[in-house]
């Protein structure tokens, strides 16, 4: 049991570590900023903020950490391993910029399929692949529809969907807790803020408590 938790945590620490070197090299967004957005603050900035990769690696090394020690079909623990190690960097960038790169999340949904796709195949289950898409679907759907009837970024949706994928395969009820417990963490949060800035217009970052929704849904 301490050998999944010590690999997977080295694992997701060391691939957060090094996150700020691709921050630094992504392209910046070209579309024209909204009303209500802050300055955006350039990825290079961001990623050249001291001991950064040290920062991103501690909260990557402990949500793998809880995945390993949680999550009871070890078979499917890989699928985490790069969800745990994405997590901080794009919280951080999310949280300073109030946006999700593309060129992060995309690639981590592709990597998620392939790495559900191997744990099908080690696990001999082909329902691995079909819970998988019926978590893509639904949680994608909740959160599209969310998004066009309230302030949620299409951003915000893309990463739903990665999750949607990594929950799926754990079953219904760790599913619905995910996208209940970023709701719910959001929302908390989003209040406190709210109350902080009464009078702004400042735009709440969704993506870090959607992410931690997810690892949150791991315990139950």
């Amino acid at each position: 049991m301490l050998l999944p938790v010590l690999l997977s945590a080295v694992l997701a620490g060391a691939l957060a570590l090094v996150s700020p070197l691709l921050l630094a090299r992504l392209p910046e967004p070209t579309l024209e900023p909204e009303p209500d957005m802050p300055e955006k603050i350039a990825y290079a900035v961001l990623a050249a903020t001291p001991r950064l990769g040290l920062w991103l690696a501690l909260p990557a090394a402990a949500l793998a950490a809880i995945a390993a020690a949680t999550i009871s079909e070890p078979k499917l623990l890989p699928v985490w391993i790069p969800i745990a190690a994405a997590t901080p960097v794009l919280a951080w960038v999310d949280w300073k910029v109030h946006l999700l790169p593309y060129l992060i999340v995309a690639p981590l949904y592709v990597v998620t399929w392939l790495l559900v796709g191997a744990s099908a195949l080690w696990l001999q289950d082909a329902s691995v692949l079909l819970h998988a898409l019926i978590g893509n679907v639904v949680v994608f759907g909740f959160y599209f529809l969310l998004g066009l009837f309230g302030p949620m970024g299409y951003g915000d949706i893309r990463l739903s969907a990665v999750l949607g994928v990594a929950l799926g395969p754990l079953g219904y009820v760790t599913t619905f807790y995910g996208v209940f417990l970023g709701m719910v963490i959001g929302a908390v949060v989003g209040l406190i803020l709210v109350r902080g800035r009464l009078g702004t217009q400042t735009p709440i970052a969704f993506g870090p408590y959607l992410l931690l929704g997810a690892f949150a849904a791991l315990w139950v």
